[in-house]
């Protein structure tokens, strides 16, 4: 079924992706590496998509998912760099044009960063250390 020209099947396929990657990313520390499955298994989607639907519907589809991603984090980085006004940490670029291709792995990024910067989780990944 499509409305708008966003196809609501493969739309569910690409948010049950981005669901499940990110709650490997929250539940489960040993499971981050699952951030690099999501991101491959969105764009084996997004090719097939490219073959099962018209061009327009799946782009749109994708562009949906793309702007969505942009959104969380933008909205992540105007919160840290509020949050980390005068600690000398280097401001992120807020709209990132790449972001039409790596939505799948800005959404789970996104989602750590918040859930590290409140307590939730343990910082990961080279050079982090804990916040004080």
């Amino acid at each position: 079924m499509t409305v708008w020209h966003v196809d609501i099947m493969w739309g569910m396929v690409l948010l049950g992706i981005g669901l499940f990657t990110g709650c490997c990313v929250v539940f489960n520390p040993v499971l981050r590496g699952f951030r690099l499955m999501g991101l491959v298994l969105c764009y084996a989607v997004a090719a097939w998509m490219a073959y099962d639907l018209a061009w327009l519907t799946a782009v749109v589809t994708w562009s949906v998912f793309a702007v969505a991603g942009g959104a969380i984090a933008f909205a992540y980085e105007l919160w840290a760099r509020r949050h980390y006004a005068g600690t000398g940490r280097a401001a992120r670029p807020l709209v990132l044009v790449q972001g039409f291709v790596l939505w799948p792995a800005m959404i789970p990024d996104a989602i750590e960063g918040i859930l590290v910067d409140v307590g939730v989780l343990q910082p990961s990944g080279p050079g982090r250390t804990p916040a004080r």
